[in-house]
């Protein structure tokens, strides 16, 4: 009995050992990531075009057809470039048309993935421990709190921005002159300025780095090429009526960079009372002696571009409110910046005591079950809202009303880019087949769509 107890003890700590070493972590990853694949189908199957998506679509299409393609490429929406990924919606839709969304969705899921990736190559070369990372980017992966950015398929204007930022800040992370990784990485951050408004944010991050680092040749390969095309833009095609008003009082603004990076940990941490204990910890992180030059740079840098992130984005975005800054569009781009100084905080709670950083690992993975709880939450309801618009819009086509109002109406107060007058679009397009309302709450709900009298 005692020589069978030994060997089951033999069996259980080789177990152990082998799930706790870097190995374990790695295999743990790809089954997070085959978890995250399940999650993304459950979450998006039912999503369907609403809001900005169909201004990327139907009305620039109108653009295109209309005013040519300088506009139908280079005009602002909401005070963004978006280049980039008009021209993705633009081939996505002329091979697959619109009666799926999924071939829009898979590309904002790719890109998001693509960017935990990145994430884990800098926590890696910051040499954060393989299960912090693992268990950080695990949480990545779903981040409930970021849930915009996962399920609402025009997001990947941000993500390829933030893509490209990452991709960039990894290629300019070496030592001594300008070579050919400095003008990938440059080449890189134009396609990201092209991409979304976030471009000139990101730009600033990597000025900050190589700054820090004392890199000026690099620096000026960095920032110059996406400096002048963003100023080309910005004199030529940046006239954007909402992008311009900026109603509110500049007074908050440090309130809403403070919400920002608040809601941004509680993305994080999911248990409340302890973001404002993470944020603190962060920092002490970054401004500890007893960092590597090459590590502090990184947190630094990492850290400021979130604060230029949110006082840019209260800028623009402070008439709507302060609580505006914990956005979820906005806190996904934040946490994934933030996330390896966040890491690297988990592992110097080993100092505190080695229960100190299990607490810390603890923390994230609750926080990963209850940002998928998250994520499935706001996705339903997503869904609904969507395939409401798609509903009403095929008993509208159906109803024989269409031709009674005026085709420039919008239907949907959150959609107002889906016009009466896309009917025939939708149809051609699959996005909607026609069907003629037969009950009286269908009726009523076309006129009301209409805004006809019952």
């Amino acid at each position: 009995m005692s020589a069978t107890e030994t060997r089951v003890d033999r069996q259980t700590r080789r177990v152990i050992s082998s799930l706790s070493s870097d190995d374990g972590a790695r295999w743990a990853f790809r089954l997070a990531i085959v978890g995250a694949v399940v999650v993304y189908f459950v979450v998006g199957r039912h999503q369907w075009f609403t809001r900005d998506d169909w201004a990327s679509i139907f009305t620039r299409e109108t653009v295109l057809t209309t005013d040519g393609w300088q506009h139908w490429l280079f005009d602002p929406q909401d005070g963004h470039w978006l280049t980039v990924p008009i021209l993705a919606f633009g081939g996505i839709r002329r091979v697959f048309g619109l009666d799926s969304y999924w071939p829009f969705l898979i590309p904002t899921l790719v890109a998001h993935v693509g960017a935990v990736f990145l994430v884990r190559e800098i926590c890696r070369r910051r040499r954060v421990s393989a299960w912090t990372t693992t268990m950080v980017c695990s949480l990545l992966l779903v981040l409930g709190s970021g849930w915009e950015n996962l399920i609402f398929a025009i997001q990947i204007c941000y993500t390829l921005s933030l893509v490209t930022f990452l991709a960039q800040f990894l290629l300019v992370d070496h030592d001594g002159g300008v070579d050919r990784r400095d003008f990938i990485g440059s080449a890189l951050a134009v396609i990201g300025m092209m991409s979304s408004g976030f471009g000139p944010i990101f730009m600033v991050g990597i000025v900050i780095l190589l700054a820090l680092r004392q890199r000026w040749k690099a620096l000026l390969v960095a920032a110059v090429p996406q400096g002048v095309a963003y100023m080309w833009w910005l004199l030529a095609w940046s006239s954007d009526k909402a992008a311009d008003a900026r109603p509110g009082n500049q007074s908050q603004l440090p309130a809403f960079v403070v919400r920002g990076v608040s809601a941004t940990f509680e993305g994080l941490t999911s248990l409340p009372g302890l973001s404002g204990l993470a944020i603190v910890a962060t920092i002490a992180v970054a401004i500890r002696p007893g960092l590597d030059v090459r590590t502090r740079t990184t947190v630094l840098a990492l850290c400021a571009t979130v604060l230029v992130m949110f006082t840019a984005i209260g800028f623009q975005r402070l008439g709507f409110g302060v609580s505006t800054a914990a956005s979820s569009r906005y806190v996904h781009m934040a946490a994934i910046v933030v996330s390896p100084a966040f890491a690297l905080m988990i592992d110097h709670l080993y100092q505190i005591g080695r229960e100190a950083r299990l607490a810390g690992l603890a923390v994230v993975a609750v926080a990963g079950g209850v940002n998928v709880a998250v994520l499935r939450e706001q996705s339903v309801q997503w869904a609904v809202a969507s395939r409401h618009e798609q509903t009403t819009m095929a008993l509208i086509a159906g109803s024989g009303l269409a031709p009674t109002v005026d085709p420039s109406r919008f239907p949907f107060v959150n959609s107002p880019d889906l016009i009466v007058g896309a009917i025939p679009f939708l149809i051609d397009e699959r996005a909607i087949v026609a069907r003629v309302p037969v009950t009286e709450a269908e009726v009523q709900l076309v006129r009301n769509a209409l805004g006809l009298a019952p």
